[in-house]
């Protein structure tokens, strides 16, 4: 058997993070493409590294309920330890982005 929730969570972390790098980068190298642009990725990067920190730790509670016949458990701590990566980088975009947007108001 395998433990089909710790790839998820795995994959949805590696994702989470793959999004944020990738709005970080456009808005970075690409000039049609602003902070601005970038915005609509935090929110997702955010619920997709909510979705594998939660099925990390589902994950984690179906290795011990079945005594380990399921595996997977180094992978769910991976996915948890990405998954919670990914959560305090897309907080920490969305703070700052809050910050931008006010400073922009208060500054025209």
């Amino acid at each position: 058997m395998s433990n089909t929730k710790a790839v998820w969570a795995f994959l949805l972390a590696l994702l989470a993070l793959g999004v944020l790098v990738g709005a970080a980068a456009a808005a970075r190298l690409m000039s049609q493409v602003g902070f601005l642009e970038a915005v609509p990725a935090v929110p997702l990067a955010l619920v997709l590294a909510l979705a594998s920190v939660s099925l990390a730790r589902r994950a984690r509670f179906d290795h011990q309920r079945t005594l380990g016949r399921t595996g997977g458990a180094r992978l769910a701590v991976v996915a948890r330890g990405l998954g919670t990566l990914a959560l305090i980088v897309a907080v920490t975009a969305a703070l700052a982005l809050a910050v931008f947007a006010v400073l922009t108001l208060v500054l025209d």
